[in-house]
C-alpha cells in the first residue's frame, strides 16, 4: 500500500489540483490505516478510478504497477480473518451478481451502444458507474421482456439476444488494465492451488481438494443427472487418506469419463488426451509438485470443457424453443432481476414507506365509482391520477435526505416509469387531439373522411414528438393551428384574415391545461381508463386465478403422430413466467364523449392497452406490496 501511495503522491506533486487523484490518495490512505473500510469499497470502483487516472496520464502501465494493483485487489477481495481463497475458478465474463440461474443468459450490449438506456452514460451523473451499468442492464432486460421491438435490431430475433460469445463485438485489440490485473489474479489462484497441493501433508491437501471439488460440482451440475455417481462424489467431503492426490486423480478420471459419454464429438479428442494423462500420472516417487500440477491442470481443463458443453447445450435448447417460450423465459428473468435490484437499492423499509405516502395522496380529479372504487383497486386509480397530472411522471433514486418531488412514483415503478411517462404523453396528446376536433365542423355523411384525415394528420404530428422520431422536430403550436385551419377550409369555408387569427387563438387557448374544454375532456378520458381497468380486474377475479401450463416443451403438442421420431425437450417450468400468455379479459371501453371519432377510438384503445400491460407487469413483480403494502422477503417471482 505504501508503494502505491508513494507513486500517487509523486503524481500529485505534478497535478496538485486533480480532484480524482486527491480522492484516490485519500481513500487508499484510509484503507491503509483501517482495513475495516475494505468492506465498503469495491474493486470495480477502484480499478475504474485507476483507469481514469491512466487516461489522464497520472498512472503508468508497467509490470510493477500491475503487481501493485494485484496486491490492492487481494486486500479488497480477501477477508482479513481468512486469507485462503474460497473460490478457485476464474470469474465469469459478466459479474456474478448479474447472472441469473437458467439455461441461458442475456447478452447485454456495451454501455456506449445500449439502445434506449435508462441512464445515458454520456450524461454527467453523480451515480457510481457500476450502478449506472446495473440499472441500464436491468432496464434493457425489462425492455426485452415488455417491448422487444425497441432493443432487438431489425432483422434479428430474440434468439440473437440470448446466444453467442460474450466477447463478440468487443474490441479484440490491446488488453485493458482491468484485463491485465484479472489475468494476474486468475494465475495467482491456480498457483496458490498448486502450492497448497504440493505440501506433502494430507491435512493441507484435503481442504484444497474439497474446495476444487465444489467448483467442479457447480460447473457440472447442469450437465450431469443428479443421481450420477460423479455428482455424489463431488458433493461429499474427501475421506481421510494418506494419498489425497491419488484419490483426486481417480475421481477426476471418473469425471472425464462421464463427460466423454455426454460431450459432442468435437470434445472427444481433448478428453481422450486428458484421460491418457490421468491413466499415466507421475510416479509417487516424483516431486509432489508434479502430481499437484496434474490435478490443477485437469481441473482447469474440465472447467473449460464444461463451459463449452453448457454453451452448446444452451444453443441446442434455444434452437428448439418456440418464440413464446423464449419470451416467457425472458419475462421470468427480467421480473426476478428487476425485483432483486430494486430491493438491493431501496431496501424494504423505503419501498414500504414510499408506497404508503404515495397512496395517501389519492385525490383523483375524475369520478371514481362502481367497481373502480373498490379498495383493492385504489393503487390503480392512484396511478391513473398520476397519469392525468400535468407534471411529468418520475421515479427518483434514493437519497440520504428525503426529497418531495411532485408526481413521483414509488420505487416499484422504477423500471416501468419511462413507459408510464410515454403513456402520460399519449393521454395528453389524445386530449389535445379531441380538443382541436371541437374547433372544426365534422362533415355530414356516413364516411366523415375529411375528419378522419384531419385526425390522422394531427396524430402523426403529436406522436412524432412523443417518440422523438429523427428529424421530426418539435411539434410547434403553429403546426397544429395550420392543421385546424386546413380542416376548416376543406369544408368549403373561406376564412378571412381576422377569422383565421381568431381560430389560431382558439387553438392556443384550447391547448391550455386549465382551459375548460381541455379539463372536461381529460376527466372523461381518465374516467374511461379507470372504469376499463377496474371492470377488467373485476372480471379476472371472478374468472379465478390463471395459471400457465404445467410444463413447457418444444414442438407441437401432439396433434398427430409424427412419421419420424422427434427430439422433445421438457423444460423446467420454473424458468418460465406463468403469467406470460395467460388469457385475460379484454379491456371493455365504452363510448367516451368527445372521443367518438373512429380514428381516435382506435388510438384510445391502443393507449389503454399500454396502461394495462404496465399494470400487469407490476402486478407480476410486486403482488405482495400491491396487496398489503409490505415486502415479502420470501416471495419468488
Amino acid at each position: 500500500m505504501e508503494a502505491i501511495l508513494s507513486k500517487l503522491n509523486a503524481k500529485a506533486e505534478i497535478a496538485p489540483d486533480n480532484a480524482l487523484l486527491r480522492d484516490t490518495i485519500s481513500l487508499l490512505t484510509d484503507l491503509h490505516h483501517n482495513e475495516a473500510i475494505t468492506q465498503r469499497v469495491t474493486w470495480d470502483s477502484l480499478i475504474r478510478d485507476f483507469q481514469r487516472l491512466q487516461d489522464q496520464g497520472l498512472w503508468d502501465i508497467s509490470e510493477d504497477n500491475t503487481k501493485l494493483l494485484h496486491t490492492l485487489r487481494s486486500l479488497l477481495t480477501t477477508q482479513p480473518s481468512n486469507r485462503k481463497p474460497t473460490r478457485n475458478m476464474p470469474p465469469p465474463s459478466r459479474p456474478a451478481s448479474e447472472a441469473l440461474q437458467g439455461s441461458f443468459s442475456i447478452i447485454y450490449p456495451d454501455s456506449e451502444s445500449t439502445p434506449s438506456p435508462l441512464i445515458p452514460t454520456s450524461d454527467p451523473v453523480l451515480l457510481p458507474l457500476e450502478l449506472v451499468e446495473i440499472l441500464n442492464r436491468t432496464y434493457f432486460h425489462h425492455l426485452l421482456a415488455t417491448d422487444p421491438k425497441r432493443v432487438v435490431p431489425p432483422g434479428k430475433s430474440l434468439v440473437s439476444m440470448l446466444s453467442g460469445s460474450p466477447k463478440e463485438g468487443k474490441d479484440a485489440g490491446k488488453p485493458t488494465l482491468r484485463d491485465k490485473v484479472e489475468d494476474l489474479v486468475h494465475k495467482a489462484f491456480w498457483d496458490e492451488a498448486i502450492e497448497s497441493l504440493s505440501n506433502p501433508e494430507p491435512s493441507c491437501q484435503i481442504p484444497r481438494i474439497n474446495s476444487l471439488y465444489q467448483d467442479l460440482l457447480i460447473a457440472l451440475t447442469p450437465l450431469l443427472p443428479s443421481q450420477n455417481p460423479v455428482i455424489t462424489t463431488l458433493s461429499s467431503p474427501l475421506p481421510p487418506t494418506s494419498s489425497p492426490l491419488d484419490s483426486a486423480i481417480m475421481h477426476l478420471r471418473e469425471v472425464a469419463t462421464s463427460l466423454r459419454k455426454r460431450c459432442a464429438p468435437v470434445q472427444d479428442e481433448e478428453l481422450d488426451d486428458l484421460l491418457r494423462l490421468l491413466d499415466e500420472p507421475p510416479p509417487r516417487s516424483s516431486r509432489p509438485i508434479s502430481l499437484a500440477t496434474l490435478v490443477v491442470d485437469t481441473v482447469k481443463s474440465i472447467l473449460r470443457i464444461s463451459d463449452v458443453m453448457k454453451e452448446q447445450l444452451s444453443q441446442f435448447v434455444l434452437g428448439n424453443m418456440t418464440e413464446q417460450q423464449l419470451q416467457s423465459a425472458i419475462s421470468k428473468q427480467a421480473k426476478t432481476k428487476e425485483r432483486r435490484d430494486i430491493l438491493d437499492i431501496w431496501k424494504s423499509w423505503r419501498i414500504e414507506s414510499s408506497w404508503l405516502i404515495w397512496l395517501e395522496n389519492y385525490q383523483p380529479s375524475f369520478q371514481v365509482n362502481g367497481v373502480a372504487a373498490e379498495s383493492q383497486l385504489k393503487w390503480v386509480m392512484r396511478l391513473v391520477q398520476a397519469l392525468g397530472s400535468s407534471t411529468p411522471i418520475s421515479c427518483q433514486l434514493p437519497t440520504r435526505e428525503p426529497q418531495s418531488i411532485e408526481n413521483s412514483l414509488p420505487p416499484i415503478f422504477f423500471f416501468s416509469a419511462p413507459a408510464l411517462l410515454e403513456i402520460q404523453n399519449y393521454l395528453q396528446a389524445l386530449v389535445i387531439a379531441a380538443s382541436l376536433r371541437t374547433l372544426i365542423r365534422v362533415p355530414q355523411g356516413a364516411q366523415g373522411s375529411d375528419a378522419t384525415s384531419f385526425m390522422e394528420r394531427l396524430w402523426i404530428l403529436l406522436k412524432a414528438e412523443i417518440i422523438e422520431e429523427p428529424d421530426s422536430g418539435d411539434t410547434k403550436l403553429v403546426h397544429l393551428a395550420d392543421e385546424v385551419v386546413r380542416a376548416r377550409r376543406l369544408d368549403d369555408v373561406m376564412l378571412s384574415g381576422e377569422e383565421e387569427t381568431r381560430l389560431r387563438a382558439a387553438v392556443a387557448r384550447t391547448l391550455n391545461h386549465n382551459d375548460p374544454v381541455f379539463v372536461l375532456l381529460q376527466k372523461r378520458i381518465l374516467k374511461a381508463l379507470a372504469d376499463a381497468l377496474g371492470y377488467q380486474r373485476s372480471e379476472s377475479r371472478q374468472a379465478g386465478a390463471h395459471t400457465g401450463p404445467p410444463r413447457m416443451q418444444t414442438g407441437q403438442h401432439g396433434k398427430h403422430a409424427e412419421k419420424r421420431a422427434r427430439i422433445t425437450i421438457v423444460l423446467n417450468p420454473e424458468e418460465f413466467d406463468a403469467d406470460y400468455g395467460a388469457e385475460t379479459p379484454r379491456l371493455t371501453i365504452g363510448r367516451v364523449q368527445g372521443f367518438e371519432d373512429e380514428y381516435l377510438r382506435k388510438v384510445v384503445e391502443e393507449v389503454f392497452v399500454k396502461v394495462d400491460e404496465c399494470i400487469r407487469w407490476v402486478e407480476g413483480v410486486w403482488p405482495d406490496v400491491l396487496r398489503v403494502g409490505v415486502v415479502d422477503r420470501e416471495f419468488v417471482v
